[in-house]
């Protein structure tokens, strides 16, 4: 059986569903797909280069239409709604959050086009990356809280608490994005 690289990921995040981050091995990837270890290895060096490369695919997939249209629009809604979706996606799979916590960035310029609609909102360049990852951070605490507890563990609702703390950390954001920018000076 022939696999590319793209198919190998897919199974894993398949697996990962199916016996969850602690369960999850090349040798059962291998098993899933039919192909033996050194198979694998040709595509990544080590179990860690595999989840990274599953966290990517997995909020990829999501986000790459979000992100195109990053200029469009205001800064803020588009923070609120890559929030979200990042959490929406981390939660859609078994232990989503955690894989997503305890992969590497692949690349150093991915930042970049993340804080291009801050920047052009007046956000510094220091300002913006301390933005996106604090919204990033508390996304994904808010996402490895709600799945290592059951339902009836929480006593508030997990998405009514965690849009609260996104709209107050949006709102202070703001705030100070604001008090940055000159005050417009009228011309008489």
């Amino acid at each position: 059986m022939v696999v590319r690289r793209d198919g190998y990921v897919r199974a894993a995040l398949e697996l990962l569903d199916e016996v969850g981050l602690d369960g999850l091995s090349l040798r059962k990837l291998g098993e899933k797909l039919g192909v033996r270890g050194p198979a694998l290895y040709t595509h990544f060096k080590s179990k860690q280069a595999l989840l990274d490369r599953m966290a990517e695919t997995m909020l990829d997939d999501n986000l790459a239409p979000l992100d195109d249209a990053a200029a469009m629009g205001d800064w803020a809604e588009w923070l609120t709604r890559r929030a979200r979706t990042i959490r929406r996606t981390l939660l859609s799979y078994r232990d989503g959050a955690r894989l997503h916590a305890c992969s590497r960035p692949t690349e150093r310029s991915a930042m970049t086009p993340l804080i291009k609609p801050l920047l052009e909102a007046g956000f510094t360049g220091e300002d913006a990356t301390h933005a996106i990852l604090a919204v990033s951070r508390y996304t994904l605490g808010c996402a490895i809280d709600e799945q290592q507890h059951t339902e009836s563990d929480h006593a508030e609702d997990p998405a009514a608490s965690f849009e609260y703390g996104l709209s107050r950390l949006i709102a202070g954001l703001r705030a100070d994005v604001d008090v940055a920018k000159p005050p417009d000076q009228d011309v008489a």
